[in-house]
């Protein structure tokens, strides 16, 4: 059996009776259906993300809650739901590492934010204040996730692996991108302008998108997400001394 790419998936914490480190099986389910080995990276000191990058060929960085606004000098609105500090610090040196790295990386709802922020961009904090209800982009709970179209930008990776000029998406965030920085780039937006994916300039894998492609298995443009990460993966690793 040939040896699949390692994918790291970042966690999220829960605290109930005990705390927990965890992913929601889709994520995992996903990456496995595309030939990769899914292992789960917890929040820990960031010092030790030069040794993570080491454990793994891809990663993606999976939904969450959000980020602090005064990252790009904002203070937070009334409807700021903060991230675990814990997952945050490591979250954001993990990103900060991998903008800098050539590991191929796939960013999900709160991951594309996180890049974002990351590579010295801002946020919307909530959509409904800043572009109004022409598209509903939060609301609902899984399985019952509210749909729209996305138009994909020519000539973007996005559009080489979805194969498509526009596709429908799910939608639970109510932040997105409002200001680009770092050499990413917009590759999909929504009917009202917001912004719902971007993607390095270049040629290294690092894509992230706003849906949540891993609840919509039954869609070949949403699967491909995986299957192109886990791709990218098997070069990276094979490219390495």
């Amino acid at each position: 059996m040939s040896r699949r790419p390692v994918i790291a998936l970042s966690a999220d914490v829960r605290v109930e009776a005990r705390k927990l480190h965890f992913v929601f099986a889709p994520y995992v389910e996903r990456i496995e259906e595309a030939g990769g080995l899914a292992v789960l990276i917890p929040p820990q000191d960031p010092e030790r993300v030069p040794q993570v990058l080491e454990t793994a060929d891809g990663f993606v960085i999976v939904g969450g809650e959000d980020l602090d606004p005064s990252l790009w000098g904002e203070e937070p609105l009334p409807t700021h739901d903060p991230l675990p500090p814990e997952r945050e610090r490591f979250d954001l040196a993990l990103a900060r590492a991998l903008l800098a790295s050539r590991h191929p990386v796939l960013g999900v709802c709160y991951g594309c934010q996180l890049l974002t922020v990351a590579a010295g961009g801002a946020l919307h904090q909530h959509l409904p204040d800043a572009v109004g209800g022409s598209v509903q982009h939060g609301g609902g709970k899984y399985p019952d996730l509210p749909e729209h179209p996305v138009d994909v930008a020519a000539g973007s990776r996005l559009r080489a692996v979805v194969g498509a000029d526009r596709i429908t998406v799910n939608s639970a965030h109510h932040q997105s991108p409002k200001r680009l920085a770092g050499g990413l780039t917009a590759s999909a937006t929504a009917p009202d302008g917001v912004i719902e994916a971007v993607e390095t300039e270049g040629d290294r894998f690092l894509l992230a998108v706003e849906w949540h492609p891993e609840l919509m298995p039954e869609r070949a443009e949403q699967r491909a997400l995986f299957t192109a990460l886990v791709e990218a993966a098997r070069e990276h690793a094979d490219g390495l001394p």
